[in-house]
């Protein structure tokens, strides 16, 4: 559990952060640990390499530790410079790339088991989801997932962008004590 003054400070620079770019940060507040629990769900050191898109002050990196996977088995993805340093501070055994989500399919990654996504896909161009989602399934094992929530009442991946990457999305959970409430999708290969 974090203290008060830790989870005032974080919440103090996601707000400053969401100031200064609001499309990138997207929420005035970071997510709720209860909705970092529901993204992490299911995950364990056995899903092996674990890639980060967005991780901002770190609630689900943090999730993703507690769940057993080792901190140099992550590969956190971050826009904003400042976070992407704090992150790199915090978790120096973790990969920390300042870069667009975009970028993941020019990583040296193969054989990742989860990407856990914090990105906001409801105010992102269907171009740049049809990209990210292109690199993730390039990069992930298989039977790998994708992690996304969203803040809206279905997923935030249109049908024809999944249909065209043979794509499914499964709601997983709702977290209704978030703010705002959201939505937990699993999005995977479709199988022959």
């Amino acid at each position: 559990m974090l203290s008060k003054t830790v989870k005032l400070r974080e919440t103090s620079s996601f707000v400053l952060e969401w100031m200064k770019a609001p499309l990138v940060t997207a929420s005035v507040l970071p997510s709720s640990e209860r909705l970092a629990r529901k993204m992490v769900k299911g995950l364990s050191a056995e899903v092996g390499k674990v890639v980060e898109l967005g991780p901002g002050t770190g609630v689900f990196t943090r999730q993703l530790l507690a769940c057993g996977i080792p901190e140099e088995n992550l590969v956190l993805i971050e826009l904003n410079r400042k976070f992407a340093k704090n992150m790199q501070t915090h978790y120096p055994k973790a990969l920390v790339v300042n870069g667009a989500a975009e970028s993941l399919n020019r990583l040296p990654l193969q054989d990742v088991g989860a990407v856990v996504s914090g990105l906001p896909f409801l105010s992102m161009k269907d171009k740049q989801i049809d990209e990210i989602l292109k690199g993730a399934f390039q990069v992930l094992k298989p039977q790998g997932v994708f992690i996304q929530f969203t803040y809206g009442h279905r997923c935030p991946v249109k049908p024809q962008i999944l249909q065209h990457h043979g794509l499914i999305a499964e709601r997983s959970s709702f977290v209704l004590n978030n703010f705002p409430p959201a939505s937990v999708y699993h999005i995977k290969k479709r199988s022959h």
